[in-house]
């Protein structure tokens, strides 16, 4: 009887472990098919005489080949300017991430012991056979992943298209255990590319700042809708009545919010810019995301942008410019210093 008892006992114990070793294996094999994806390379590093415009003055600037297959490689500028005594920040540009971004910000943050790296892709990083956003963002995520120094602080600033090329990189790429810091300067935009694109049209979203006064803003890709339908390979907003399944299931499959995208970044401050004027998808968009990420974020609602995404000349609640805003929460978080 005792024998018995043992065999049973012993019979349930293997199940059981078989059990939690199958289950564990599908987590393994799941998660490494998905999160995070593979990054590319960066070779070809080469000088240039001069920076194009938009860089930084004094800025020392190289060109590079960034190789994420099956993607046709893409070449890339990079200007970099000051000395990293307190940190690093890399600058990644909406769009297509062809003009470099932040030269406003790189005086102020090499004052305060933060060197800048800015970057120019020849071609836009979402085009190129890919018809994927989600694969196109190894390119901007690569870049990123270039400049990281362990043991160096490092942060990012992002607006709008490039904005969604971070959300990528934190939550596809594996890269948010980089950074110290993110300033999301508009966006992400790519967040949820269903609601972006589908027919009938999602409903408005109303976005809940941690600072500032709630405001509606809707979802979808409405101006941006011929570019949306280039990068993701159906037709966004196609206004035939109904989206096929097809095309919601690649979208839902691309997006960053897609199943399967860490969202939690403990070791990463987060401040997230927006435009509360309603004129374009990045406000809606934006909050999406941010609304899903588990760790400690903030959110500011800018008022008077000019434009859609001009946040730098709007002001805060507190009546600050979006320019100083950022920079004096760039600075606090990468040195404590105010």
């Amino acid at each position: 009887m005792t024998n018995t008892s043992k065999s049973g006992f012993s019979w349930i114990l293997l199940v059981v472990v078989a059990v939690l070793g199958l289950l564990f294996l599908t987590a393994v094999e799941g998660h490494c098919q998905t999160n995070p994806l593979p990054l590319g390379t960066v070779s070809n590093v080469q000088s240039v005489s001069s920076c194009l415009t938009g860089f930084a003055s004094g800025a020392s600037c190289w060109t590079a080949t960034v190789s994420c297959p099956p993607l046709p490689d893409i070449v890339v500028t990079f200007g970099i300017k000051g000395t990293a005594t307190k940190g690093t920040v890399i600058f990644v540009n909406g769009d297509g991430g062809t003009l470099p971004y932040g030269q406003p910000y790189v005086a102020p943050y090499g004052n305060a012991g933060l060197s800048s790296v800015q970057l120019a892709f020849a071609t836009s990083w979402e085009l190129g056979g890919a018809s994927n956003l989600m694969q196109a963002a190894c390119r901007p995520a690569t870049m990123m992943n270039y400049f990281y120094q362990p043991g160096v602080p490092y942060a990012v600033q992002s607006t709008s298209a490039g904005s969604g090329a971070v959300g990528y990189a934190f939550a596809w790429y594996g890269l948010a255990f980089e950074f110290k810091n993110w300033e999301a300067v508009v966006g992400p935009v790519f967040s949820d590319i269903v609601q972006g694109c589908e027919e009938p049209a999602a409903g408005v979203i109303t976005v809940i700042p941690t600072n500032g006064l709630l405001f509606d803003d809707t979802p979808q890709y409405v101006k941006e809708s011929g570019f949306m339908t280039q990068t993701t390979g159906y037709k966004c907003l196609q206004k035939s009545g109904f989206s096929s399944q097809a095309a919601l299931a690649s979208w839902a499959a691309q997006e960053i919010l897609a199943p399967g995208a860490t969202l939690s970044f403990p070791g990463t401050a987060i401040s997230s810019w927006v435009c509360n004027n309603g004129l374009n998808p990045s406000a809606a968009q934006a909050y999406l995301f941010f609304s899903q990420v588990a760790t400690p974020w903030s959110m500011t609602a800018i008022s008077n942008c000019v434009g859609a995404e001009g946040v730098g000349p709007g002001f805060t609640p507190q009546g600050v410019t979006g320019t100083a805003a950022i920079t004096a929460d760039m600075v606090l978080v990468m040195t404590g210093v105010k």
